[in-house]
């Protein structure tokens, strides 16, 4: 049962359940769009104790304060994310989430201007999506911009900005941008990769959300449309990423790659023709196997690239 208020619940434990809340291995799932801007600032210098910071900053601060963020405007009692059990909502979800994405900014800025000001819009963006006053998650035009934008496009800058920050932030907050056109095909491919899964993420909860009257994208494509979706928008992204990796002659990434992805369609597929018949606990279970595994794959196939 959700919990507005702490009441007899003691202060550490409140603590407690806002830091599951902040589901630091959901964010995860998202590490290869950082690797990926790391692997397209080469074949420059890569200031990697930037990178390494800047990795911290995202995934545990930026990433964990968005997830607590939007668990506490959704005050979802079902399975969110890698919870199959969320606990109780209260206040504490909110000042955590608070306080991590303050953190986030503040440290964002003092290691690198340029990434600052991105870490900045990604703060800007979370709360568009999940604050009451906007709530882009509930307008699925909006919240495609989101993912494709604030998750997608600047999940790669994020990577980008870090691994060439030592060329100094004022000189590069103006010029030092991935604008030729490789780079800009690199980093769209990424985000439209993004957004072909995000329905996904919310097709076990079709049915609750529906009975809420809670519009998401995911409900408005209804469970094929989502399936759908992923097959099309998350091909275009894909099929982007390998014509980067074919004009830097990443053969042999772009092979594993593609293999992997033909097992992960026919995972998605089998996936897809078990969908109804099956509890959301069940649904969201396949869909975090198939997350972390593409979040693990992707991860160690870009940052074969970064060290090669």
């Amino acid at each position: 049962m959700t919990v507005h208020a702490r009441g007899s619940v003691s202060p550490l434990k409140s603590i407690q359940r806002a830091l599951i809340h902040l589901r630091l291995a959901f964010s995860l799932v998202l590490t290869p769009l950082f690797l990926w801007g790391v692997y397209l600032a080469r074949p420059g210098p890569i200031a990697w104790g930037h990178v390494l910071a800047a990795y911290l900053i995202v995934h545990v601060l930026l990433y964990g304060g968005m997830n607590a963020f939007n668990s506490y405007y959704d005050r979802d009692e079902g399975p969110i994310g890698s919870l199959l059990e969320p606990p109780p909502i209260d206040r504490t979800v909110l000042i955590v989430a608070l306080i991590a994405k303050a953190a986030a900014l503040l440290m964002g800025l003092i290691l690198d201007l340029r990434f600052g000001l991105l870490v900045g819009l990604g703060v800007i963006f979370s709360v568009a999506y999940s604050h009451p006053r906007w709530r882009w998650k509930e307008r699925p035009l909006y919240a495609a911009i989101f993912v494709f934008v604030g998750q997608g496009v600047l999940g790669v800058l994020w990577g980008w900005a870090a691994a060439t920050s030592a060329e100094g932030s004022l000189g590069a907050l103006a010029t030092r941008w991935p604008w030729d056109g490789l780079k800009i095909l690199a980093v769209l491919s990424a985000a439209c990769w993004t957004l072909g899964f995000y329905p996904l993420t919310g097709v076990y909860q079709i049915d609750a959300d529906g009975q809420r009257g809670i519009r998401t994208l995911a409900v408005a494509l209804g469970p094929t449309g989502c399936f759908v979706f992923a097959a099309v928008v998350a091909s275009i992204g894909g099929l982007g990423i390998w014509v980067v990796l074919l004009i830097q002659g990443a053969y042999l990434v772009m092979a594993i790659s593609a293999l992997y992805m033909l097992g992960a369609a026919v995972y998605t597929w089998r996936w897809y023709h078990r969908c109804a018949a099956l509890t959301p606990r069940d649904n969201q279970r396949i869909l975090m196997r198939l997350s972390y595994t593409n979040g693990l794959v992707f991860s160690v196939l870009f940052l074969s690239l970064v060290l090669a």
